[in-house]
C-alpha cells in the first residue's frame, strides 16, 4: 500500500470540514460536550429540535442494528467510490466500508436521517433538515476515493510498492499494533475509529488538527502506521 505523507496530511486536513461550533476545550473529552452530541443540548449547529437523550443517536441497549457496539441507528446501504490500495506492484480497489466505518457513514453519508433510530417509531426532527448534505459540517459523501482507504486488513511483512512518488512506508503490524491510540479492529482492519475516537474531541484545533483525532498532532497519527522513507 502506498500513500504519499502530503496526501495523508492533506486528507487530514480536509476531514477538519467536519467543524462547527467548538465546544469548550474541557468539554470535549466527554461526548456531551462534542459535536457528536446531537439532543438538543448539543453544541454543534446540527442538533434534534426535541431529543434530550444524548447517547440514543448512535447506540441503544436492547434489539440493536448492529450487536456489538449496541448501535441503533439505521445503516447506510449505500455502495461508495473508493480509493486504490497498492501492494508490491498491483493496485486494487480498497473494499467497501465494513464494520465501524460503516456505522459512521450511516450519519455521515448523507444518505440516511440523522434521526432514524431503530427504537423510534418516528425520525427525530432535526434542525437544518433530516439529512447531512454537501456543505454541511459532517457531511463525507459517497465518493470515498480521494481519501485514506478504511475497512482493509493491514499486511504484515509486506512493503510498499516501489513508487518513486512515494515518499512513505509501511512500518512492521507489530509496531502499529503497540500504539494504544491508533487501533486496528478485531480483525485487524483499519477503520475510520483507528484514527478518530467519536466519543472525545480533546485535541482539535481549526485548520491543523481534525475532528475527533486520537493524538494531538496529524503527523502522530499518520507516523503510527507509516514512516518516512
Amino acid at each position: 500500500m502506498s500513500l504519499r505523507r502530503k496526501s495523508c496530511l492533506s486528507v487530514a486536513a480536509a476531514i477538519t470540514a467536519l467543524a462547527g461550533a467548538a465546544p469548550a476545550a474541557g468539554q470535549q473529552e466527554s461526548v456531551a460536550g462534542t459535536l457528536h452530541n446531537l439532543s438538543v443540548s448539543g453544541p454543534g449547529e446540527v442538533r434534534s429540535l426535541s431529543e434530550t437523550e444524548v447517547c440514543k443517536f448512535c447506540h441503544i441497549p436492547h434489539n440493536a442494528e448492529t450487536p456489538v457496539p449496541l448501535w441503533g441507528h439505521a445503516l447506510s446501504q449505500a455502495q461508495y467510490e473508493v480509493p486504490e490500495i497498492r501492494t508490491g506492484g498491483t493496485a486494487a480497489p480498497a473494499p467497501q466500508p465494513d464494520g465501524a466505518s460503516r456505522l459512521c457513514l450511516s450519519c455521515h453519508d448523507g444518505t440516511v436521517a440523522l434521526g432514524d433510530i431503530t427504537s423510534e417509531p418516528r425520525i427525530i426532527p432535526m434542525t437544518a433538515g433530516d439529512r447531512l448534505t454537501p456543505g454541511r459540517p459532517g457531511y463525507i459523501g459517497t465518493d470515498l476515493s480521494g481519501s485514506h482507504p478504511v475497512s482493509f486488513v493491514v499486511p504484515d511483512g509486506m512493503t510498499l510498492a516501489d513508487d518513486s512518488e512515494s515518499d512513505m512506508t509501511l512500518r512492521p503490524l507489530s509496531a502499529i499494533g503497540g500504539d494504544p491510540d491508533v487501533v486496528l479492529d478485531e480483525a485487524g482492519k483499519m477503520q475510520c475509529t483507528a484514527c478518530h475516537d467519536p466519543h472525545a474531541d480533546r485535541y482539535y484545533s481549526p485548520g491543523r488538527v481534525p475532528r475527533f483525532w486520537v493524538k494531538p498532532t496529524v503527523e502522530e497519527v499518520c507516523l503510527t502506521c507509516h514512516a518516512l522513507r
